[in-house]
């Protein structure tokens, strides 16, 4: 397996350019980019591992995040790779999809994930909750 380095100034840029031609639309593509690499790190989760604490193993390891914490429903995020500092809105779409489907496979059945805190916009950190859709 190989894995590419991109730098955060270079995932900003990527979304800056996605929302310049497509608008908000692209916020979909991310969300569904990051559903497709979460089932990429729920097969790195060791066998006998919790899987919660497995995908924050893969997380940071990868470089996604410089923490997260899953709790009920909820993952706590510090460092998202994705924060664009002084944006207007949330910009972890990526890690939304991811943390989507973590929820989902621990829960096996379908969970809508909203960004409720965002460490783009000044938050402290960025804040998912999960329902069962």
């Amino acid at each position: 397996m190989r894995y590419v380095k991109v730098s955060q100034d270079e995932f900003a840029s990527v979304r800056k350019l996605y929302e310049s031609v497509m608008a908000y639309a692209c916020h979909g593509l991310f969300f569904r980019e990051g559903q497709a690499t979460a089932d990429g790190i729920a097969k790195e989760v060791e066998r006998g591992e919790d899987p919660m604490a497995g995908a924050r193993r893969v997380l940071i390891a990868r470089g996604w995040v410089e923490d997260v914490q899953f709790a009920r429903g909820e993952a706590s995020v510090r460092g998202s790779i994705e924060v664009s500092l002084g944006s207007e809105s949330e910009t972890c779409h990526r890690l939304r999809g991811i943390i989507t489907r973590l929820f989902e496979v621990q829960t096996r059945g379908k969970v809508r994930v909203t960004e409720v805190e965002c460490e783009s916009t000044g938050g402290t950190q960025c804040v998912f909750r999960a329902e069962v859709a």
